[in-house]
């Protein structure tokens, strides 16, 4: 794994050709047939929406094989999505087997969530999980996020940052430093305006920013 430099944004997650600073890319698990992508970093998981289209058996073995490698520094993305027909039994038996394949390798975890974020705080308060988990793309109300943070997880914040007058960037404002990171996932934003407009939102210098998220970066990944 290599360390963001100095100054340095870092985008925690991204699916995007357009890269700036330090990022991590995320790769599916049915693309890694295709062996590890010519990135510094990455995460690798099956994503829930990818159950039907995808053999989770097979998957599972392709992360297995991949997961202990020095660019794999986190599993994931990976999760649970009330919004889609998958059952979510099914989603689950594959969201902890790869919560189990994290705790194995020593590596955060990075979670998709839609419409199931009780579920997520459960799981996380189920038993004693040693790795961190991050949930990406985090867009819901001040008291989960709260709740989330108190459960152990950092929020990786996006576009919805962006929105004018949108509801996330009010949440965003009131959550403690800590516990946050910044992605542009697969939108086509830069990482740098997500930056330019967290600092605006904190009320903070973009060099202070980066430095305290690179802080972050240690906590998630270096356990500092």
């Amino acid at each position: 794994m290599t360390r963001p430099l100095p100054g340095e944004t870092i985008d925690i997650h991204t699916h995007s050709t357009r890269r700036e600073g330090f990022y991590v890319m995320n790769v599916f698990a049915q693309d890694l047939v295709h062996g590890l992508p010519d990135t510094a970093n990455c995460s690798i998981g099956l994503h829930p929406w990818h159950l039907e289209i995808a053999s989770p058996s097979v998957c599972m073995q392709h992360l297995k094989t991949f997961a202990g490698n020095e660019k794999v520094i986190a599993i994931g993305e990976t999760g649970l999505d009330r919004n889609i027909a998958i059952p979510l039994d099914q989603q689950m038996e594959v969201f902890l087997a790869q919560l189990d394949l994290a705790e194995a390798t020593g590596k955060p975890v990075v979670i998709h969530c839609v419409k199931a974020y009780s579920d997520i705080i459960a799981i996380r308060k189920s038993r004693k999980w040693n790795m961190p988990w991050m949930i990406h793309w985090f867009n819901a109300n001040l008291q989960i996020a709260e709740d989330l943070i108190r459960a152990g997880c950092f929020l990786s914040f996006g576009r919805s940052l962006l929105h004018p007058n949108g509801k996330n960037a009010e949440v965003f404002r009131q959550v403690p430093f800590v516990a946050v990171f910044f992605e542009t996932d697969d939108a086509e934003i830069t990482i740098e305006s997500v930056y330019e407009k967290a600092a605006t939102l904190k009320n903070i210098g973009i060099d202070e920013l980066k430095t305290r998220i690179t802080e972050n970066f240690d906590r998630l990944f270096l356990k500092k």
